[in-house]
């Protein structure tokens, strides 16, 4: 939970420096996540960044510490050990700077301080517990060594200081000595006070130093607190220690494992702290230690327009794991992926028209959101049924055809037909960029004959004609200014009973004349009375044809009587 530093720990002779352990009292480090995409609205091929933020915090910024640095500036520390020592010290300051709110900025931070009692003949207070951190340094930078040794006066000068600071904060003393104690009282006494009052006592003895003494006057455990080396080489890397265990780091050993939804393809993936590694679309980042400090992790996501869009999912999971077992969750954001075609509407749905009009269908193709997607190919189809005047089988024009979708999401189709016939209308977009599903969908179009006016049996009201006879039955096609009787096409011309004259009788002869004497001309034709299928229960009969190539059709009360 705290830094591992590997220095060279002396004894009497020689030994290994122990990595220093968190102390007691010192909090745990936090650590928070998340995970946002800089926009949340893409095309079916567009793409966004991705966020990914571990945001810690240490130990020391969300427990704050009054820690006091006694060093020992005697005679024998002139020269080289006075040189590393301030080195060390100097080093260890900026440690805690950093660490109170992650920013070397000279402020120690989040309520934290650091003060300076150096020793020789007696003890100074040279810095009061101060949240500034280069007063801290100056004060470091102004020792000289000279005098002899004394313990006691250190530790008394020490924790008085100590001792009347914030209440709520966590104490610790850093004791730096190069030799035994050569004047003053015995130290153990006041060592052991300081610790009763809550002091954490870390020592650092460099030289000939009574080992059995700096660990009495430590915390316990003695392999925690206790740093022996005869190398003041090693100061720094021992001070460094010490300053990781105070520190506490947010979180060591950090995993996260992003894996990205399979509709996106993933580029651009950069971390500001740690290595990130890809393979596919699962990217893996790593990060030995995080302070109280916030680590970026930022990639691109493309859609893939031969994939369905609608809101997604970016991710399929995030794992974090990390030494000290904190237990996060990363948000899983979603994009609203927009103008993949998701749907077709062909409209109208149904409709009606005259032979010869020209009708037109529009495909409307629009998103999961409901909005428009253009540049969508539509093809079209028109499947014809039989004339219902005289059987005919359809002639759609044309039958089939395509257009794209423009701005509005719209694709027209447009055709006509000359028979009087049921049409199935149907719009297809098949697979292609920005559609990943083939969308159907139909329309149907009946078309109706022309309107004829006729006049069964010319001159009669009512239109009277028995049923058992064998003879022939007039029916006049009466002309107008719209319907000229001169275009129709007589073979095509067939009689019966009603609502078609479909497989009833055909024309036997026909003449013009002016039967209703309103100037324009008319047809008169005959028509083989038991072929026409009128009989006692019809009360209307039907002319139809064609004229000018259209389909029409007339009717006309008739009266069949039974004999």
């Amino acid at each position: 939970m705290f830094k591992q530093s590997c220095v060279r720990l002396l004894t009497a002779v020689v030994g290994l420096l122990a990595a220093a352990a968190p102390p007691a009292a010192a909090q745990e480090g936090t650590v928070a996540v998340d995970k946002v995409v800089a926009s949340s609205d893409i095309s079916c091929d567009g793409s966004t960044q991705v966020t990914l933020t571990i945001t810690g915090q240490s130990g020391i910024a969300g427990d704050p510490e009054d820690i006091l640095l006694v060093l020992d500036r005697s005679g024998s520390m002139t020269g080289a050990p006075i040189t590393a020592l301030k080195a060390a010290a100097l080093d260890f300051v900026d440690i805690i700077d950093e660490a109170t709110d992650g920013s070397l900025d000279g402020v120690i931070a989040n309520g934290s301080r650091i003060g300076v009692v150096s020793f020789a003949s007696n003890a100074t207070l040279d810095q009061p517990l101060t949240t500034d951190a280069q007063a801290v340094k100056d004060a470091i930078d102004a020792l000289v060594a000279s005098g002899l040794t004394n313990h006691e006066a250190a530790f008394q000068v020490g924790q008085a200081e100590l001792a009347g600071s914030a209440p709520d904060n966590t104490k610790q003393m850093v004791v730096m000595t190069d030799g035994q104690t050569t004047v003053g009282g015995d130290p153990d006494d006041d060592a052991a006070a300081a610790r009763a009052a809550g002091t954490e006592i870390f020592v650092i003895g460099l030289g000939s130093v009574d080992v059995g003494q700096l660990n009495d006057w430590a915390t316990d455990p003695d392999a925690d607190h206790v740093f022996i080396t005869a190398d003041e080489g090693d100061l720094q890397a021992i001070f460094e220690a010490i300053g990781a265990a105070i520190v506490v780091p947010a979180a060591t050993s950090i995993t996260v494992v992003d894996t990205v939804y399979d509709d996106f393809s993933v580029s651009g993936a950069a971390a500001d702290k740690g290595l990130v590694a890809q393979a596919g679309n699962v990217l893996t980042w790593t990060l030995d230690e995080l302070g109280t400090e916030t680590a970026t992790l930022t990639y691109t996501v493309t859609h893939d327009n031969t994939l369905p869009g609608g809101t997604e999912l970016v991710n399929t999971s995030v794992v974090y794991s990390d030494a000290e077992g904190h237990a996060v969750v990363f948000p899983a954001p979603t994009v609203n992926v927009r103008g993949c075609a998701a749907n077709l509407e062909l409209l109208p749905e149904a409709a009606t028209n005259l032979v010869g009009d020209d009708h037109e269908v529009i495909a409307v193709v629009t998103d999961d959101f409901g909005d428009p997607v253009s540049g969508i190919l539509v093809n079209f189809s028109v499947t014809g049924g039989p004339s219902v005047v005289d059987g005919d089988a359809s002639a759609p024009s044309p039958s089939a055809g395509a257009s794209l979708t423009d701005a509005l999401g719209l694709a027209s189709f447009t055709y006509t037909n000359s028979e009087a016939s049921p049409d199935l209308i149907t719009a297809t977009a098949p697979l292609q960029p920005n559609l990943a599903v083939e969308l159907v969908d139909t329309a149907t179009k009946t078309w109706l004959p022309l309107p004829a006016v006729i006049d069964i049996k010319p001159g009669s009201d009512p239109n009277s004609y028995g049923g058992s006879s064998l003879g022939k039955i007039p029916v006049a096609l009466l002309g107008s200014a719209d319907f000229d009787v001169t275009l129709v096409d007589d073979a095509s011309v067939l009689f019966g009973d009603a609502p078609s004259p479909f497989g009833d009788a055909s024309a036997l002869k026909v003449s013009l004349q002016d039967v209703n004497g309103d100037g324009f001309l008319d047809k008169v034709y005959h028509f083989d009375f038991p072929e026409t299928h009128l009989d006692p229960s019809d009360s209307q009969g039907c002319l139809g044809g064609e004229i000018d190539g259209l389909d029409f059709l007339g009717c006309d009360a008739v009266n069949i009587t039974p004999h």
